[in-house]
């Protein structure tokens, strides 16, 4: 139907088929049966053709003026689809978990705000357990955080892997812990740690020591005794009390070396990331997303390199 009103404009604006046909790249017998496919359309007669030329009708002028408006829409419409394609104008909605909030993410942010000044991007953080609910209920279009269990299970989820990152256990400088020179668990776990709340397989290492925390009565995660989502919140609880912290070496050593802070020298298979970036399967990425992991990718590798 758009092809057959862009059909009348040509005729309306050269009155003449032989004039329209050329300016539309088509042959004249084409323009001809489409003009009388959308007189057929119409029902009725859109076109007088005189000596003097091909003139709309009455009815023909308010197809005419409809055809302008359409037109005009479709251009807008293209011009939209363009932009979003461009980047120049796009909304892109990213969850992330609190750990990747507070390492990599601004970079690859600043990254894709370098290239594209305009776009519109809402970076959210929930708790890990909360991305794949956001992401189903549609809410994000990436999920950036920790990989549960049985997620090659979950068939509506696609992801791309990130490296495993090493973790570490920190300390306040002069904490009773760094006079060890290779602490157990059992002897970190005398004191109490304040981080944000770790996954299931965090116990399998120390969740039999109660101090450091406990399981979560819904059995989704490992609480520890001082929660907290902020890293600065922790650093400052654990600068000054006997609380340890846990943090990717990466992120540890980015504090300034007189801050007074201390790595507990300590090793296992748990103390490593298990990250990823989550999308919809059955949703094509926005060429937005498609750029931003890109820079995540890059900024993360960075970040840790």
């Amino acid at each position: 139907m758009i092809d057959l009103l862009e059909y009348a404009l040509a005729l309306a604006a050269h009155r003449n088929f032989v004039r329209a046909a050329k300016q539309l790249g088509i042959s004249q017998p084409t323009l001809t049966r489409g003009i009388q496919e959308l007189e057929e359309q119409f029902g009725t007669k859109l076109f007088d053709r005189t000596p003097r030329g091909v003139f709309p009708t009455a009815v023909g002028e308010i197809v005419i003026s409809g055809a302008r408006r359409i037109s005009r829409g479709v251009d807008d419409l293209k011009k939209e689809v363009r932009s979003f394609e461009s980047l120049e104008k796009a909304l892109l909605k990213v969850g992330v978990g609190p750990l990747v909030a507070q390492t990599w993410m601004p970079d690859a942010v600043i990254a894709l705000l370098a290239q594209y000044p305009s776009i519109e991007i809402h970076v959210s953080t929930y708790e890990w357990w909360d991305l794949i609910p956001q992401l189903v209920g549609q809410h994000i279009e990436l999920a950036v955080g920790e990989l549960v269990e049985d997620l090659e299970g979950q068939g509506e989820i696609a992801f791309i892997p990130l490296p495993h990152r090493p973790l570490a256990f920190f300390c306040r400088a002069g904490h009773p812990l760094t006079r060890l020179k290779n602490p157990t668990i059992e002897q970190i776990g005398q004191y109490p740690m304040a981080s944000t709340k770790l996954p299931l397989r965090a116990a399998e290492d120390f969740g039999g020591t109660r101090t450091l925390g406990k399981l979560a009565q819904n059995g989704l995660y490992f609480e520890p005794q001082i929660s907290c989502q902020t890293f600065g919140v922790c650093l400052r609880i654990i600068k000054d009390t006997d609380n340890i912290g846990i943090a990717p070496t990466a992120q540890l050593a980015r504090i300034d070396a007189n801050a007074g802070f201390s790595v507990i020298p300590f090793d296992a298979p748990s103390l490593r990331t298990n990250y990823g970036i989550m999308h919809l399967r059955d949703r094509s990425l926005t060429p937005s997303a498609r750029v931003f992991v890109a820079h995540a990718l890059a900024k993360e590798k960075a970040y840790f390199d």
